[in-house]
C-alpha cells in the first residue's frame, strides 16, 4: 500500500470496456512526513469520488483486484480510501526521516 496525492485525472475516450465506469488519475506517492517522493503511479478509482488534491491509500497488484467490482478490470493499481490524517506514533517518528 502506497499513500499519496491525487495529481492529474487522465481521461481515455478509447479503453477496455470492463473500465467505463472507473476514472484513472496519477498519483504522487508521499512519504510518512507528507513530502512528495517523486514517484508516481496510475491508479483507479471506482466508487469513492476522490479528486485531484486527495490524499488516498493506493493497493496494487492482485490487491487491487480484490476491491468489490474491480475483478474483472486490466488493472495493477487501485484507490482504496481517501485519508483524512495520518498519525504516527513517537515510537515510530524515526521513520518519518526517511
Amino acid at each position: 500500500m502506497i499513500i499519496g496525492i491525487v495529481a492529474r485525472e487522465l481521461v481515455c475516450s478509447v479503453k477496455d470496456e470492463s473500465m467505463n465506469s472507473v476514472k484513472i488519475f496519477v498519483v504522487k506517492a508521499l512519504n510518512l512526513a507528507g513530502k512528495k517522493t517523486g514517484k508516481y503511479m496510475v491508479a483507479v478509482d471506482k466508487k469513492l469520488g476522490v479528486g485531484v488534491g486527495d490524499t488516498v491509500l493506493v493497493v496494487g497488484g492482485s490487491s487491487a483486484r480484490k476491491i468489490v467490482g474491480y475483478g474483472d478490470m486490466p488493472i495493477n493499481a487501485a484507490i482504496s480510501a481517501k485519508i483524512e490524517s495520518v498519525y504516527i506514533d513517537e515510537k515510530y517518528k524515526f521513520l518519518m526521516e526517511e
